[in-house]
């Protein structure tokens, strides 16, 4: 989910600051990045068009250059949904390039729904290098409606990411619904940064940014870390990305009282699996220990008593050997090359340790749950359950 802060935020109106031009016609370029903004039908609808707002206050590609793209999908329920490009000039105007409307009735938190505006993206701005930012509630890996209502779960349609009228999207169906490569995904939602999402995901980037708590609504500082994106992360590294998270976590840091709430990941996924053979010879030597385990003495990431959020690598540590820990902490360090944690979460959790990720500790009793966890990726390769 994503929480509300504490001071209201003034819709800001986009669009009548920008220069607005004509559908383009397909052509190649070397790198887009598209920002998938999922809030018709929840309570982000404000919050979305502020981080817009501020994203083409900051960088943008210029009119004149056809290497980069920076497109918007927004579907607010104040007109219909959209694709757009917006790209900017030397004397700092700011253009609005209309790509295509979609039906009034279009859910943006349905799978089939995102391939299709990944689909025109890629048929529209063909790209070598892709990036993607997905903002919206988010409850992590969790099944069909768990997160709002355990007990109604199996009847629900509710999933792991995006919220509209009352569905959102399965992460297992998230990972099929990108049929392409991307060089990063930046998921601006709650509780995503869990070994469970990126493992599933592995496949399809080559990097994750998320956080293991909950994202306060002003979101990610767009107006500051929007060059970061067209930076070349295959040639540099991650260095561009380090800096997204560095910026991200610094505008929180700075806050105080609730605002100074933050926890973010970079995540390497060809580290995914490596990290995985880890867990797995871990979790087969100490079955009967990880069933033992006192989830009250582990770190936790979440509030309001959503038990399914705790430190990876504090919840091993409760049972695995020394030399089985310092092996987690290579793999660990390979893995999540930056991390970053305020002291506080919303000012009820106390953040003593951060991995970098979060996983979930089996309940016994949760047959629901644990049968759903048992289908994800991370649980077959690993024997977490």
């Amino acid at each position: 989910m994503k929480r509300f802060a504490a001071i209201f935020i003034t819709c800001i109106v986009l669009m009548s600051s920008c220069i607005k031009i004509d559908s383009p016609r397909p052509r190649s370029f070397t790198r887009t990045v598209l920002f998938y903004l999922a809030c018709d039908g929840n309570n982000l609808q404000w919050y979305a068009e502020n981080d817009l707002a501020n994203l083409v206050r900051g960088y943008l590609p210029f009119r004149t250059n056809k290497d980069e793209a920076m497109l918007v999908f927004l579907d607010s329920g104040d007109g219909q949904p959209a694709l757009r490009r917006y790209y900017g000039s030397s004397e700092g105007t700011v253009y609005e390039e209309l790509v295509k409307y979609y039906d009034t009735g279009f859910n943006s938190a349905d799978a089939d729904n995102l391939r299709r505006v990944l689909d025109d993206v890629e048929y529209y701005y063909p790209s070598e290098h892709r990036g993607l930012i997905l903002w919206s509630h988010g409850t992590g890996w969790l099944p069909p409606g768990y997160y709002s209502n355990p007990r109604e779960a199996k009847n629900s349609v509710s999933k792991s990411f995006a919220m509209e009228a009352g569905s959102e999207i399965d992460i297992r169906d998230l990972a099929d619904a990108l049929t392409r490569h991307y060089e990063f995904i930046l998921f601006d939602s709650c509780l995503m940064s869990t070994v469970e999402v990126a493992y599933q995901l592995r496949n399809k980037t080559d990097y994750i940014i998320a956080s293991c708590a909950e994202v306060l609504v002003d979101g990610f500082p767009y107006g500051s870390i929007c060059e970061d994106f067209f930076n070349d992360h295959t040639a540099k590294g991650p260095s561009a990305l380090k800096d997204i998270c560095q910026k991200y976590y610094d505008y929180y840091n700075a806050q105080t009282g609730v605002s100074r709430t933050a926890t973010v990941s970079l995540i390497d996924c060809s580290q995914l699996e490596t990290l995985a053979a880890v867990c797995n010879r871990i979790y087969h030597a100490h079955k009967t220990d990880m069933s033992n385990v006192n989830p009250s003495l582990v770190q936790h990431y979440y509030t309001n008593n959503k038990h399914w959020f705790y430190d990876l690598t504090d919840y091993i540590r409760q049972f695995a050997t020394e030399s089985e820990l310092s092996e987690l902490k290579a793999a660990m360090d390979r893995c999540v090359p930056f991390k970053q944690a305020t002291e506080w979460i919303l000012g009820v959790v106390q953040v003593r340790t951060h991995s970098g990720f979060s996983t979930y500790i089996p309940i016994s009793n949760a047959t629901y749950l644990n049968e759903y966890y048992k289908t994800l990726d991370w649980t077959k390769d690993t024997g977490a359950l």
